[in-house]
């Protein structure tokens, strides 16, 4: 039975069928097979999405693109200019480090592929970088989206692995960072080899006026992620939260953002995360027929039956992930993966904060791969130029996030030490 509702999904995933579809058949013929009562799809469905915690995915989702509309991502942009633009590749380095800021106010990878890209890309091509080259490099820096707080994928994995989402906040910080300085070396490498140009000479004065304008931009992250682990706020409360501060920074401080503008914002969020929803109810189906039939453990024991050096299964972990992501997309991957592999890290005695940040990254890295990720679809089509040439260019960069992710994977130091700082 297993095998036939495998098939089943890969016949509907290769049909180029929706992945609502894709989820919800394999999961409806098992019912039908297993003359299960019908009125078991509706009550799985609606138990599948009915829980309180994912109240703060849409508003997250709503308070990252008010502040996307309000002018913060050009502020972040100047400030990192005024922190490393000085150097070899200087505008480059910028395209990094905005990406890192930026994802502290979107918690989307996307969001933030977009944004950056819209930006940073033309910039960039003004000074002469490689059309390639500038799309690439903002396409990896793009993964920074999902690990520095608040993240959507984070809000995610916390329910479905059922695991604080505080914590795994917290957990990101770290390797954020990690990443935006592996991604910033590369470019120095890369700068100096090919002469890159550099930007304005440094400046402590200009260093300080920018971190003035792009101080409430920096701050809404430690102010979400506080509310949270000082246990004042839930995540619902904080996303609520954040979209308070959100208008009122982009209306009444900034004053870029116009209540106009507000009504499609609204809506644009709302289709993005009733699309997340459907696709949590749907998956409770699919979930539903691989509990009865143990697929979890079945997939355990095989892993386990190819080693049992824990090391290797982790990475093995990693290459299936890395593997999936490359033909399915990240939040269908998420919500399929996490209940079958969830049971494998409890017999590993992997700490399942830890696990969640290797595994979040993983799926990140996978949206700036072909043939699906999207990020690079994205960019591409900001740089107006083919898949292949963005390919030609992306390779050190994904490098350079794999060793972040090896490390991640194989030392849960650099993930847990900041979440054990404030938990118990």
């Amino acid at each position: 039975m297993t095998l036939l509702f495998a098939g089943i999904f890969v016949i509907c995933l290769l049909a180029g069928m929706p992945i609502v579809f894709t989820l919800a058949i394999p999961g409806f013929v098992y019912i039908l097979i297993q003359d299960v009562p019908l009125v078991m799809v509706p009550q799985r469905m609606f138990a599948g999405a009915d829980v309180y915690v994912l109240i703060a995915l849409p508003m997250f989702i709503i308070a990252g693109n008010l502040m996307n509309a309000a002018g913060i991502s050009k502020r972040l942009i100047s400030f990192s200019m005024a922190c490393v633009g000085f150097f070899p590749g200087g505008l480059a380095m910028v395209n990094v480090l905005a990406s890192m800021f930026f994802g502290g106010v979107t918690g989307s990878g996307t969001a933030e592929a977009a944004a950056m890209g819209s930006i940073m890309v033309p910039a960039m091509k003004k000074q002469g970088y490689p059309d390639g080259f500038s799309a690439a490099l903002t396409t990896v820096a793009s993964t920074c989206g999902p690990i520095i707080p608040p993240s959507i994928l984070f809000i995610i994995y916390g329910f479905l692995a059922h695991v604080s989402i505080g914590r795994l906040f917290l957990a990101g910080f770290i390797p954020g960072v990690l990443i935006a300085v592996s991604l910033m070396l590369t470019v120095y490498y890369l700068a100096k080899k090919n002469n890159y140009p550099r930007g304005e000479p440094f400046s402590i004065r200009k260093i300080f006026i920018e971190f003035k304008n792009a101080i409430l931009a920096l701050i809404l992250p430690f102010i979400i992620v506080g509310g949270m682990i000082s246990g004042i706020l839930t995540p619902t409360e904080v996303s609520v939260l954040a979209v308070f501060l959100a208008v009122l920074i982009g209306r009444f401080i900034y004053k870029e953002l116009e209540w106009k503008d507000i009504p499609k914002i609204v809506i644009d969020s709302a289709i993005l995360s009733g699309s997340i929803l459907l696709i949590i109810a749907t998956n409770n189906i699919l979930i539903y027929a691989i509990t009865l039939e143990q697929v979890a453990e079945k997939i355990g024991i095989f892993i386990l039956s190819v080693t049992n050096n824990k090391f290797l299964i982790l990475l093995l972990i990693n290459f299936i992930l890395l593997i999936l992501g490359a033909v399915i997309d990240n939040l269908p991957l998420m919500i399929m993966f996490i209940p079958i592999i969830t049971p494998i890290f409890k017999l590993l005695s992997v700490d399942p904060v830890h696990a969640g940040v290797f595994v979040v990254l993983n799926i990140t890295i996978a949206m700036s791969t072909p043939p699906v990720g999207t990020s690079l679809f994205i960019l591409a089509s900001i740089a107006k130029t083919d898949l292949y040439t963005v390919c030609r260019y992306i390779a050190p960069f994904l490098l350079a996030v794999f060793i972040v992710l090896m490390m991640i994977t194989y030392f849960p130091f650099i993930t847990l030490v900041i979440p054990n700082m404030f938990f118990d």
